[in-house]
């Protein structure tokens, strides 16, 4: 899956679990922030991640921060799939 296409099905996700009003988040956008993720979208993002890269995360130590922005969520978990 290509960083365009994760992005597409992230917002997706998003305005299905915790819509948003106005503007979509961009690649950078601070999404606990700026408002467009909480602890109970969070659950649902983990759960889309798991099945995107077809195992479970570790969500120990500071594997929090890979959910800052969708940017650091597909470097952390898509990316190597992407570049092979």
């Amino acid at each position: 899956m290509t960083r365009e296409q994760f992005y597409e099905k992230f917002i997706a996700l998003l305005q299905e679990v915790k819509p948003f009003p106005g503007e979509a988040p961009q690649p950078t956008s601070r999404l606990w922030e700026e408002g467009y993720v909480d602890s109970l979208a969070l659950l649902d993002i983990v759960a889309f991640l798991e099945d995107l890269v077809g195992h479970e995360i570790d969500l120990t130590g500071d594997a929090i921060t890979a959910f800052y922005t969708m940017k650091a969520m597909y470097d952390a978990h898509l990316q190597d799939r992407d570049d092979a």
